[in-house]
């Protein structure tokens, strides 16, 4: 018997034949579309975190004005793909982080037409100045991921730059408002690895500290220069909130009048950032940050004064503060600087060679005796050198003035009338807090939180180097505070006048520093030094009681330009008009003038700079007048004056005083009055907010 014929076995070859071609077609799928795509999404997602880790290197190198030490920031070059069982990964990936433009000085920034004041304007006196700088770019090859970015930090900016267009991955740091903060790149980097690299960020040069700098001319204006590879109109939007839609209007926060960018050096564009004319000028902070090898030190470029002027009562000394800085204006430390008496002019230096500290700065102290001449006395200081051929015009050198009197001024009046050149002390009516603000909006001295209705300016009454601002508080006692000593209380009766300036100076010429006020009507002074406490008595002549009677005090100066040094200026308690005693036994002059308000008076200060001392004083309806001892009136001044006591501020530093406000149509916020152009200008602090005061403090 036969069997039937059988080829099942067959049919289970080829099946698993074609199974087998199925798994292979699979793989081979897998292979090659899903392993690309998931690394091309490993790639991706890689390129965006060296993104942010670029924006950490950008916070980096801005922050370097402010930073004391090297900071590192880490860079992952490459990405990681997925292990994976079977299928098989690319090679690694890698990536490039390189310098462009740091040792060559093509690529440089440059500021023009931006002069300094004092000393310093020996090297800032408008003519051009340039500062190597560069980019730092990041390239990516990747395996999968095509046409990615470079992404590049440039001038405070991170972005990314496709073939055919640009994409800004972080904002502009370089201008806000009448800040300008330039950071220079020096160094070399070049790095290509598939792994992790540190930059090391370090603050070769760097100071918290602007100088502030003005257009050289009345037809310049200041100009900054930067290499950048972001054409103009992306430039035009990172700093929309900076353009001035109006320029040459003050009154906003806006000061750049113009951007333009050319073509070159090589692939960059030269942007040109052109700001407004402004009298409060800029203030302007530079830096140099070190990346990778090649990194050079700086040194010094030129001496400058940190106290450009100062006074001295004859017999007495006085500290001469000077700094070294090199290019960028920031301090260099372990200088020796020689310093002297000019032939011509009397006095000693105690020192005859000091070298700068950590802030780069050396302090000389300036000796007189009772026979120095009164009037200016010039110092000399190198680092070159004193002899024949010293010229005070080299960078190198410096000539400060010393001002040699008979007796201290100054004080709540302003002792020669010249005005504060500091700043404005005032009573924050937010913070509640006695505050004195700088003319760059930068706050000096925050105080107690105790309720002031009654300022001086700020002055040193007790010599600790210290500012002491003195104040009537809301229970009528008479205290003074600086940073370093609690409250100090001068009079605890309760009864000293409130809503009024307060003057301190050495009015009677015993080179003793008083503190003139009003309690109960009469005028007292007070010195601190010795604790004697006077009840000013005047010519019994003048009818009365014998004591000088007043609603409110003005200041201390020299109000009638006389011979027998400063006088208490007052508003009468009698008449209300304007009064001054010269010593105390002496007659009360009376002025013709009578605020509207005791209150609203000013400091004796020269505000129209013609020599003679004034006393801005409400008429009421917000408007002001200047009177001189004389009664001579100027002409009406101002706008909304709130009826406060007024204050006497170079807030221009053009060395005229301006008279300083609180504007009763704007919430009291404080506002100054320059009487030599007419303008009135708001107050800002540092991050450009108006200062609001009470109505019992106003300004001093």
């Amino acid at each position: 018997m036969e069997l039937a014929g059988d080829d099942r076995a067959q049919s289970i070859q080829i099946g698993a034949v074609l199974l087998f071609g199925v798994l292979i077609i699979a793989f081979s799928s897998y292979q090659a579309v899903v392993v690309p795509d998931q690394n091309r999404g490993v790639e991706f997602n890689h390129n965006q975190g060296v993104q942010s880790d670029m924006q950490d290197l950008r916070n980096a190198i801005v922050s370097v004005p402010g930073s004391t030490s090297t900071q590192a920031i880490s860079i992952g070059l490459s990405p990681r793909y997925p292990s994976r069982l079977v299928a098989r990964n690319p090679g690694p990936a890698s990536g490039s982080l390189r310098t462009n433009g740091t040792s060559s000085m093509r690529y440089n920034i440059t500021v023009r037409n931006a002069a300094a004041d004092g000393e310093t304007e020996d090297i800032w006196n408008g003519t051009a100045r340039s500062y190597n700088t560069g980019t730092i770019a990041y390239s990516p090859n990747y395996n999968v991921y095509a046409n990615p970015p470079t992404t590049y930090y440039g001038q405070s900016v991170v972005y990314n730059q496709f073939p055919t267009a640009n994409l800004t991955i972080s904002d502009q740091a370089m201008v806000d408002g009448r800040d300008i903060t330039l950071v220079a790149l020096n160094g070399s980097l070049s790095r290509t690895a598939s792994d992790t690299v540190s930059v090391d960020i370090q603050p070769v040069s760097r100071s918290d500290d602007p100088i502030i700098v003005r257009n050289d001319t009345a037809s310049t204006n200041v100009s900054i220069s930067v290499p950048t590879r972001l054409p103009q109109s992306v430039w035009e939007e990172l700093l929309e909130e900076e353009i001035d839609d109006n320029p040459g209007n003050l009154d906003n926060d806006s000061y750049v009048a113009n951007v333009t960018a050319t073509d070159g050096p090589g692939p960059y564009y030269n942007l040109t950032i052109t700001f407004e004319q402004t009298p409060k000028g800029y203030r302007l902070r530079m830096a140099k940050a070190g990346v990778g090898t090649g990194v050079t030190n700086e040194s010094a470029a030129y001496l400058t004064g940190v106290t450009d002027s100062t006074s001295v009562t004859r017999g007495s000394s006085t500290d001469i503060v000077l700094e070294v800085r090199d290019e960028y204006n920031n301090p260099v430390q372990g200088v020796s600087v020689r310093g002297g008496v000019d032939p011509n002019s009397e006095g000693a230096l105690a020192q005859s060679t000091r070298v700068s500290d950590n802030d780069g700065q050396v302090t000389f102290d300036y000796q007189t005796s009772q026979t120095t001449s009164t009037g200016t006395q010039q110092l000399n200081f190198s680092y070159i050198g004193l002899d024949s051929t010293f010229n005070e015009t080299t960078p190198q050198n410096a000539t400060l003035s010393v001002t040699v009197t008979t007796q201290s001024g100054g004080g709540g009046g302003g002792g020669g009338g010249g005005g504060a050149a500091g700043g404005s002390v005032y009573y924050n009516a937010v913070t509640q807090q006695i505050e004195a603000i700088d003319t760059d909006g930068i706050t000096q001295y925050t105080g107690p939180s105790v309720e002031a209705k009654g300022l001086s300016r700020l002055v040193d009454i007790d010599s600790d180097s210290d500012t002491d601002i003195v104040f009537v508080d809301s229970n009528g006692d008479l205290a003074s505070t600086d940073t370093r000593v609690p409250i100090q209380i001068y009079d605890d009766s309760g009864n000293v006048n409130q809503n009024t300036n307060i003057g301190v100076g050495d009015w009677d010429g015993d080179s003793t520093t008083e503190v003139v006020y009003v309690r109960n009507g009469d005028i007292y002074d007070y010195e601190p030094a010795t604790g004697n406490r006077r009840h000013i008595q005047k010519n019994s002549n003048a009818g009365g009681s014998g004591f000088v009677q007043a609603s409110a005090i003005a200041g201390i100066g020299d109000f009638d330009s006389g011979s027998t040094g400063l006088e208490i200026v007052f508003v009468s308690g009698r008449n209300s008009k304007l009064s001054y005693i010269s010593l105390p036994g002496e007659s009360v002059m009376q002025v013709n003038a009578e605020p509207n308000s005791a209150a609203a008076v000013s400091q004796p200060s020269d505000f129209d700079g013609d020599g003679t001392i004034e006393i801005a004083y409400a008429t009421g309806n917000g408007d002001m007048q200047l009177v001189d001892s004389g009664g001579t009136d100027r002409s009406t001044v101002g706008s909304n004056v709130a009826e406060v006591p007024l204050g006497a501020v170079d807030w221009d530093s053009d060395g005229i005083p301006e008279i300083v406000y609180a504007n009763s149509n704007d919430n009291n916020n404080l506002y100054y009055y320059d009487y030599i152009d007419s303008t009135s200008t708001t107050i800002t602090d540092s991050n450009r907010d108006k200062i609001s005061t009470t109505s019992d403090a106003g300004t001093s």
